[in-house]
C-alpha cells in the first residue's frame, strides 16, 4: 500500500519536473528580450539650410513625422548658446496632411550646439526625443570637443586617460 501511495505521488512528480526542464529549454534556445522601456513608435526626418555656420548666421530647419505613431504636440529645446526663433510647443494636426513643421536658429558662439526635438503623445504619456547638431566656426570639429583628462601610455604600453578627482 504504501509503495503504491509512494508510486501515485512520485509519477507527478517527474511529469511536472519534465514540463518544466522542457519549458527551461525552450526558453533558452529563443533566448529573452526584454520589452525595455515604452515609448512611440515614431522616426524623423529633417532637413537644414546648413550643418555648419558662422556665429550669428540663422539656420533654417524642417521636420516631418512618419511611423506608426504620430504625436500629439512637440516640444523644442536649444542648447545653452543657440537662440531659437519661433514658439517652443509646436501642436501637431492628426490629419493626413504630411506638411513639414519649421523653425530657425541662430548660435551665438563657436562649438558644437544641438536641437532637441521632442516628440510628445498625450493621450499615452510617450515622449521621443530627436537631436540635430548645429556646428558654429569653421575650426576642425575635434577642436570643438571637450577633453575629459590626458592621455597618457603606461608602462605596458596602453593607453589610460588620466582623468581629475571631482571634490564635492
Amino acid at each position: 500500500m504504501k509503495l503504491l501511495l509512494s508510486l501515485l505521488v512520485a509519477i507527478p512528480l517527474v511529469a511536472c519536473n519534465n514540463q518544466a526542464t522542457t519549458a527551461k529549454e525552450a526558453h533558452t534556445k529563443s533566448g529573452f528580450k526584454s520589452p525595455g522601456k515604452p515609448s512611440m513608435k515614431v522616426d524623423m526626418d529633417y532637413q537644414i539650410s546648413k550643418e555648419r555656420v558662422a556665429v550669428g548666421e540663422t539656420v533654417d530647419i524642417q521636420f516631418n513625422f512618419k511611423g506608426q505613431a504620430k504625436p500629439s504636440s512637440t516640444k523644442l529645446k536649444a542648447s545653452k548658446q543657440l537662440v531659437l526663433h519661433g514658439d517652443n510647443t509646436i501642436k501637431m494636426q492628426k490629419s493626413g496632411s504630411q506638411q513639414p513643421h519649421k523653425f530657425s536658429v541662430t548660435p551665438m558662439t563657436e562649438g558644437i550646439h544641438l536641437v532637441t526635438i521632442i516628440a510628445e503623445d498625450i493621450q499615452q504619456s510617450h515622449q521621443k526625443p530627436f537631436a540635430i547638431r548645429i556646428i558654429a566656426g569653421d575650426k576642425p570639429i575635434e577642436d570643438y570637443l571637450q577633453q575629459n583628462g590626458q592621455l597618457q601610455i603606461d608602462e605596458n604600453g596602453e593607453k589610460i586617460i588620466s582623468m581629475p578627482a571631482e571634490e564635492r
